[in-house]
């Protein structure tokens, strides 16, 4: 069963295939790219307590080269279930102050799915640690000739320890 389909980029920066130009200009061709973004415009269905929250981390995604207009409506989601997460949290931690424990639990669950799609939209936009690594181009794997040190002593570079 094939992989995942890599952009260009990776394939080359990996050093595992190799690729004509022909080949290479065919593939690039073909990959999707979404258009760069110059600013972080809010969805007009997001609420205006969020909308600076948007824009802040827009910014930072943008500057980071992780932000395309079309990923407006995934933040949006991400902002509005973080923060249905924290009223959530508030709402189980008074619940537990209480001492009542079954509308602790509820409002538990009710954290926990408003957790997931906070998590979600946020592997989804890279927000995560673990989702920003999966997006890195590799350096080459490929040693510097300089550095390979057998390459200089048999090109005389290196000075013989007898």
């Amino acid at each position: 069963m094939p992989g995942k389909r890599q952009p260009t980029d990776l394939i080359k920066a990996n050093g595992r295939k190799h690729l004509s130009k022909a080949e290479e200009a065919e593939r690039r061709a073909r990959e999707v790219r979404a258009p760069k973004a110059k600013t972080a415009k809010p969805p007009k269905w997001l609420p205006e307590f969020l909308k600076k929250e948007f824009r802040a981390l827009g910014r930072q995604l943008i500057e980071a080269g992780l932000y395309s207009p079309l990923d407006a409506d995934t933040l949006g989601r991400y902002l509005i279930a973080q923060h249905q997460w924290t009223a959530a949290m508030w709402e189980a931690e008074d619940a537990l102050s209480q001492k009542d424990q079954e509308q602790a639990d509820a409002w538990g669950r009710v954290q926990d799915r408003y957790f997931k799609q906070a998590r979600n939209c946020a592997n989804d936009m890279g927000l995560t640690v673990t989702s920003r690594c999966k997006l890195v181009v590799p350096e080459s794997a490929k040693p510097k000739e300089d550095d390979n040190q057998f390459l200089q002593l048999i090109s005389g570079g290196l000075a013989r320890n007898a």
